[in-house]
């Protein structure tokens, strides 16, 4: 039976204790050496559409760019709006169910621009989206459901393979919901031992469960520089 939602494939960078990119890592010739497996890899997998959290985005595309919200402006229904794009199946979709992203054009690096929202966002933060043609979509009413929000990047744009590129918890909730098919993990000869430092999957303890998820290893490649590329089925 089809599922109804993308095929979610998940690549992180982690460093060999399992921590996530950090800042404290440092930008040596090495290390942006390092970074750069990352986009390698993303475009050696091929999947066009991809998915992050409001931190992630705001963090590594936004640049902190604040929200854009319009003033007396009309009641808006909450029903989802597609925006103008094109027919490569390129999207840049963003977990914000708070609306606390910027946005001052509908692509990002070329890839149209899907916002994932939920019901309690001001009427002028959409109106501002409708205007520069940045899509959004309603997956819940306080909360974001994303077996909603799937369906519906499904449904309304065709997307059937889905890239997960975090951030620590949104890779958790994807994990906890059962959500993820298949994990790319490229693992870096970097020790960090932060114990700030998130971890690729956290999950609140709040609906953590008792059990651990287990996986089934697909493939190991060793890449120039040391890097160790992981494939992991679930």
């Amino acid at each position: 039976m089809k599922k109804e939602r993308p095929y979610v494939t998940c690549l992180m960078m982690t460093s060999v204790d399992g921590k996530i990119l950090g800042e404290k890592w440092g930008k040596s010739e090495k290390m942006e050496t390092l970074k750069g497996k990352f986009e390698q890899v993303h475009e050696e997998i091929g999947t066009k559409a991809w998915i992050v959290g409001r931190t992630t985005m705001e963090k590594d595309f936004t640049d902190f760019e604040k929200p854009v919200i319009k003033e007396e402006y009309p009641a808006i229904d909450r029903s989802d709006f597609i925006g103008k794009h094109d027919n490569s199946g390129k999207f840049a979709i963003a977990l914000d169910g708070q609306a606390k992203l910027g946005w001052l054009e509908p692509t990002m690096h070329g890839d149209h621009v899907i916002s994932v929202l939920t019901e309690q966002v001001a009427d002028g933060y959409l109106a501002h989206l409708q205007d520069i043609g940045v899509s959004y979509i309603f997956a819940g009413k306080n909360e974001i459901d994303l077996t909603v929000a799937l369906n519906k990047l499904q449904r309304l744009f065709g997307i059937e393979k889905l890239m997960l590129e975090g951030g620590a918890r949104i890779n958790g909730s994807f994990l906890q919901a059962g959500l993820i098919d298949e994990l790319h993990q490229l693992l870096l000869p970097v020790a960090d031992g932060g114990m700030e430092t998130s971890s690729l999957f956290e999950i609140d303890p709040k609906v953590k469960g008792n059990e651990a998820t287990l996986m089934k290893l697909e493939n190991v490649k060793q890449m120039e520089d040391d890097v160790l590329w992981l494939t992991y089925k679930f």
